[in-house]
């Protein structure tokens, strides 16, 4: 009898600890908009016509609050980092092409970084909102400068 109350406790701990777990992230699961707001309608715009987004598309409807993290999709697949696409650098983005569509929302750039296998990059910021809640950090191979990774300060996925 001992033994199957043990058993049944053994059991019960792991299930009780999964459903407090999955209780507690489903409860923060919106926290990252109590520190930001969404964005401003004249950078919804901006960036709908940088991007060539029609204004009928949900991202550029001005009666639907959009945030900095929704147009993440857009960004990765328009300047196609070559380490996450798996593609040659060549057929990536480069910082000029990146400048010209997000250069007004750039905040800071950090110095070359020399690698000991040989690679040389740099990184731009940029800040949608302005808020810095949500930064995208662009690594520039050097001298080529093509888009090789975007990063994101915000652990925001659901995009």
């Amino acid at each position: 009898m001992r033994r199957n109350i043990f058993i049944g406790i053994i059991v019960a701990i792991p299930i009780l600890i999964c459903l407090i777990l999955s209780i507690i992230q489903a409860s923060h699961q919106d926290d990252w908009k109590k520190r930001t707001t969404p964005l401003p309608e004249e950078t919804r715009e901006l960036l709908c016509s940088n991007f060539g987004i029609p204004p009928e598309d949900s991202l550029c409807s001005a009666n639907k609050e959009i945030y900095a993290v929704d147009f993440l999709r857009i960004i990765l697949d328009t300047f196609r980092p070559y380490e996450e696409y798996e593609t040659d650098s060549s057929e990536a983005a480069t910082y000029d092409d990146v400048e010209k569509m997000l250069g007004s929302f750039k905040y800071q750039c950090g110095p070359d970084v020399h690698q000991a296998d040989g690679l040389t990059y740099f990184s731009c910021s940029y800040d949608l909102r302005g808020d810095r809640e949500f930064v995208m950090t662009f690594l520039y191979t050097y001298p080529e400068k093509a888009v090789m990774r975007i990063m994101s300060t915000s652990l925001v996925y659901d995009y």
